[in-house]
């Protein structure tokens, strides 16, 4: 594991420090691949604009440095970016490959992101997330609205397979704009496949899986223990379409 506090390695921070004290911080999560870093400006420019609405100070510069001088090696890296009021902290360890592609159990959670918190901003107030996940013991949570439908997941983007489209929620504010998401939109539509960016309503699911930088493309086996149909035959071929896109030979 490699450390950067403000540019410097160490693993030490000067407190107070509000991230820590009060929970104004931001976040970024990346990996890499033989060295290079999947998609790095979409990444910054997220964290630029979670930094902005907190009133972080944001170096593009100081950060992309320290980025690169972690992500150097041959093997796949994940990558985390923290910001807070006083400190930039940049870590890299081992990327669990396991991970990628490994099949997910969720659990529903009424959830509406407050206004004054929206959900497009990527912070790091999770502890009511966290602990809903680990009392269901899944691996998370699936955020439901007050009108039943899912908008996201504690750590991912969420897509529906019914019939021959694709469905996934819309940037509303209340959904974060996952780069992951984006590439998978992108290679879905490629390749042909109809992707519909749209309320969600629970249930009657012919396929149902997650996206984000770490875990590339998961398969949802179970919902509040009820078993679901994964990836269907329509997601595998999303699947090898964002592998031709991205050029990506990790194993899903």
């Amino acid at each position: 594991m490699t450390i950067l506090v403000d540019g410097l390695p160490s693993d030490r921070l000067a407190l107070p420090d509000l991230g820590f004290t009060q929970g104004l911080a931001v976040f970024e999560a990346m990996r890499t691949r033989q060295g290079d870093v999947f998609r790095l400006d979409a990444h910054l420019e997220r964290l630029a604009a979670s930094a902005a609405f907190f009133e972080i100070p944001f170096d593009r510069r100081a950060t992309r440095d320290d980025v690169h001088a972690v992500a150097a090696g041959p093997h796949p890296l994940a990558i985390t970016v923290h910001l807070s009021p006083g400190h930039r902290v940049v870590r890299s360890s081992p990327l669990d490959t396991e991970r990628v592609g490994r099949p997910v159990h969720l659990a529903t959670l009424a959830y509406e992101p407050s206004p004054a918190l929206p959900g497009w901003v990527k912070h790091t107030n999770r502890a009511a997330w966290v602990l809903a996940a680990r009392k269901a013991g899944v691996d998370e949570v699936l955020f439901e609205d007050r009108r039943g439908s899912w908008t996201e997941c504690s750590r991912s983007n969420l897509f529906v397979v019914r019939g021959d489209a694709v469905l996934t929620p819309p940037l509303d504010g209340r959904v974060l704009d996952g780069v992951t998401r984006r590439e998978v939109i992108a290679a879905a539509r490629a390749a042909g496949i109809d992707v519909v960016e749209c309320e969600v309503r629970a249930g009657g699911c012919d396929g149902l899986f997650l996206t984000s930088t770490l875990k590339g493309i998961a398969p949802v086996a179970s919902i509040d223990g009820v078993p679901t149909h994964g990836l269907s035959e329509l997601g595998r071929a999303i699947v090898a379409a964002f592998l031709v896109r991205t050029r990506d030979d990790a194993p899903v």
